[in-house]
């Protein structure tokens, strides 16, 4: 070996060297980092108040749903991956409605997660609920009933109480849904055919949908203020025939793509916090 060749090998180890003992050397009792806000197609990702000890790596998540669908974030899906060590939270499923937003705090527990002046979040577990079609020919319910409960598809709904005045009406219904996909409810959708020919739209939780996972259970409810029409339309005199078209319906969730971001070190706020 010539001696250029043995000069330069050593040069590189002396390197190598100097930057394992620059990697070790770096220690802070807290470590902060910068924000960072991630813009996709379907959603908006704002993370901020980073910050590691020897023990916990967390910050806080915003995330804004961009779409007229829902969105579920699993963040368990996410992993914090700091040197050689993927680590993931623990934590609930989050449902963001249509053009909703919701925030919290994201963390994971380890050793030694104040030695890392960067490392990657990688960001997956978003989903969008795509609606696939609705339950369709449900025959109106009569109110007053003569049965309490029907069928819509995978959807059991049961009437659970009622209140039928000339100046106001109400009615409660639990439902559960035994499909095997994701169903939706739209409450906004209920009307009420009269006898005067005409439909009226439940006044209760306009333009608000939920969803429901196999198995879940929920309530819903529709009510109507006192009818034009005079005694033709009283309310407490005349059946009232509740219609259920497009109420309920199942969708799929579609897995969106997972994003890595790098998050990297702010010297002058760790610094200043020590």
């Amino acid at each position: 070996m010539t001696k250029i060749a043995t000069f330069f090998i050593a040069l590189s180890a002396i390197s190598l060297g100097t930057a394992v003992a620059q990697d070790a050397d770096f220690k802070y009792e807290k470590v902060l980092y910068n924000d960072k806000t991630i813009d996709a197609e379907e959603y908006s990702v704002k993370i901020s108040n980073v910050v590691s000890n020897a023990v916990e790596a967390k910050f806080k998540l915003e995330i804004t749903n961009k779409t007229a669908d829902f969105l579920l974030f699993d963040a368990t899906k996410c992993t914090f991956q700091l040197g050689g060590n993927k680590l993931a939270p623990t934590d609930k499923l989050i449902i963001l409605e249509p053009y909703d937003s919701k925030s919290k705090t994201i963390s994971v527990t380890g050793t030694a997660l104040n030695t890392h002046k960067t490392y990657t979040f990688n960001l997956g577990g978003i989903q969008r609920v795509v609606p696939l079609s609705t339950v369709e020919n449900i025959p109106s319910f009569k109110l007053p009933a003569s049965k309490n409960d029907f069928s819509a598809g995978p959807f059991n709904v049961q009437l659970k109480n009622f209140k039928k005045e000339s100046g106001a009406t109400f009615a409660k219904f639990d439902v559960q849904y035994r499909g095997d996909k994701i169903g939706f409810i739209y409450p906004s959708k209920i009307d009420v055919k009269m006898p005067d020919g005409n439909n009226y739209a439940n006044a209760d939780m306009k333009g608000k949908a939920f969803l429901m996972f196999p198995g879940d259970a929920e309530k819903f409810s529709a009510n109507w203020s006192k009818m034009p029409g005079g005694r033709e339309n009283d309310m407490q005199l005349v059946d009232m025939n509740i219609n259920f078209t497009g109420v309920f319906a199942e969708g799929v969730a579609k897995d969106l793509a997972q994003k890595s971001i790098e998050i990297d070190w702010n010297e002058a706020n760790t610094n200043a916090a020590k």
